[in-house]
């Protein structure tokens, strides 16, 4: 044995030698160790020896395979047995996973119907801020219609028309004004005096009666999502109320000289329902709004190009639109609203009285009204000389139509005399809705006098705005009675619904 662990010890440091080295085995190198192997497969004890340890040991070792097959077996069984209730167990949760498909919609369902109660239930109006100037006098007296665009900040834009004209006090005046989306009070973007004695093509201080107005989200041309609120004038050429003299229309801050004359005539229907309106009547003008580039859309009556008016100019587009079905397909393939102006002197919205077939101006405080401002039912009544209109600017910077439902009761009142004392008092409720009929917001306010016998004013259009993002509105009841039992004006107040 000491032979061939010697020629094996010997073969094996060679081997290493000539692995870590570079020189290959010489021939005798390579006789040795085959020699080596030969004395080892040639010698009979050692493998005697060997077999006999094999020998010695099998049956213990046939018991340990035993062993091992008998565990193998067992821990497979086990498995098995794991594998069947892990998979059971998957099975189980994965059918409780598969709920969350149905628990996301009814989640959503849930949500959907707590806000649409929230904004069903009416809410309590707050007065927070006086806005306007309380007087006895007449020339103190403000309209009740309004144009209005609630933006997703809070903030509400609004276009005041004048109660009547020819004079600089608060009831000739026309204004556009912001109200702070906390009811702290308005910013008064542009104020003028109305006037149709008087024509200014570049309104400063002065407008011309016979004509319409908006306070318009605009952006830049190379710049569309940098908005800005801006007065945007629909306009005669000179002073006169006809047709032939429509001059068009112009961002205030561009001037005049900008102004676009739509094509007569041409109108088309936007996504809400609501057409377009180019008579040329001074009271009567609807344009489209750009909801993707934040522009108003006029064509161009002279070349019947698309103007895109922006708040820092004109941009003639190359698209010629000759005829109302090409308006249409323009209009289909884009996203657009339509925008109404509202004329420059409006005193009161129209309603119905509620036995009346016709409708009147709201100026009664003693007579029941009802009515909207939108599109419901298949009718349009949005701005112009006849409504008021109100419109939402969403988070998407887009322009939509809201209603305006309101249903107002008031009662009569009598002076102190020999039949008695009879104060009077109102109440009307106001709903919000999209024009497909979600809920936004109710309200409701509730008028009493201050003084017996008198009445406390007119209550039907007292809630004149809401903005549902913010809950901050305008109430105005137009006038009340003070301690000397003179009537008062001018004491319009931001309000908070709670």
């Amino acid at each position: 044995m000491a032979t061939i662990q010697q020629a094996v010890q010997v073969m094996v440091d060679k081997l290493v030698a000539d692995m870590n080295g570079t020189t290959p085995l010489s021939a005798e190198e390579q006789t040795l160790v085959s020699n080596a192997i030969t004395r080892l497969t040639d010698n009979a004890k050692l493998e005697q020896a060997v077999v006999a340890v094999a020998q010695e040991h099998l049956d213990e070792s046939t018991q340990l395979l035993q062993q091992v097959a008998t565990s193998a077996l067992h821990n497979i069984d086990t498995a098995k047995a794991e594998l069947g209730g892990a998979t059971a167990e998957l099975v189980t949760r994965a059918a409780k996973l598969a709920l969350l498909d149905q628990i996301a919609p009814l989640t959503q369902q849930i949500s959907t119907a707590v806000n649409q109660a929230n904004a069903a239930a009416p809410k309590t109006l707050f007065a927070n801020k006086l806005i306007d100037t309380p007087s006895t006098s007449t020339n103190n007296r403000r309209a009740t219609a309004v144009l209005a665009i609630y933006d997703s900040s809070g903030k509400s834009y609004l276009t005041r028309p004048s109660y009547t004209a020819n004079s600089a006090n608060d009831a000739c005046r026309l204004e556009h004004v912001e109200v702070t989306e906390t009811g702290s009070g308005v910013n008064r973007i542009k104020t003028s005096f109305v006037y149709n004695n008087a024509f200014e093509q570049n309104p400063t201080t002065k407008v011309y009666q016979y004509g319409a107005s908006a306070l318009v989200p605009l952006g830049l041309k190379d710049q569309p999502n940098d908005i800005e609120y801006q007065v945007v004038f629909s306009t005669q050429k000179s002073q006169s109320t006809n047709v032939t003299e429509y001059g068009g229309i112009f961002v205030s801050e561009q001037g005049f000289t900008s102004r676009t004359l739509p094509k007569q005539d041409l109108n088309a229907v936007d996504q809400f329902g609501i057409a377009t309106r180019t008579s040329h009547q001074h009271h009567d003008v609807a344009v489209l709004y750009n909801n993707q580039k934040h522009c108003l859309v006029v064509i161009d009556a002279g070349t019947n190009l698309v103007v895109e008016k922006y708040r820092d100019g004109n941009h003639v587009t190359n698209i010629s639109i000759a005829n109302s079905n090409e308006y249409q397909a323009y209009v289909d393939s884009g996203d657009f609203t339509t925008l109404a102006f509202i004329a420059n002197t409006l005193a009161q919205p129209k309603g119905r009285i509620k036995y009346e077939v016709n409708e009147h101006s709201i100026s009664s405080y003693a007579l029941d009204y009802y009515g909207f401002f939108g599109i419901f039912a298949g009718e349009t009544k949005i701005a112009g000389n006849s409504y008021s209109a109100h419109y939402v600017f969403t988070a998407e910077q887009k322009l939509a139509p809201i209603n305006y439902h309101f249903t107002s009761h008031g009662d009569p009142a009598r002076h102190p005399d020999a039949n008695g004392t009879v104060n009077s008092e109102g109440e009307v409720v106001v709903a919000l809705e999209s024009v497909n009929g979600e809920v936004l917001g109710t309200y409701h306010y509730r008028v009493t006098t201050d003084r017996q016998g008198r009445y406390g004013g007119i209550v039907a259009t007292a809630i004149q705005v809401m903005n549902p993002y913010s809950q901050i509105g305008i109430i105005d009841e137009v006038l009340a009675y003070n301690s000397a039992n003179n009537p008062v004006y001018g004491f319009a107040r931001t309000c908070r619904a709670i």
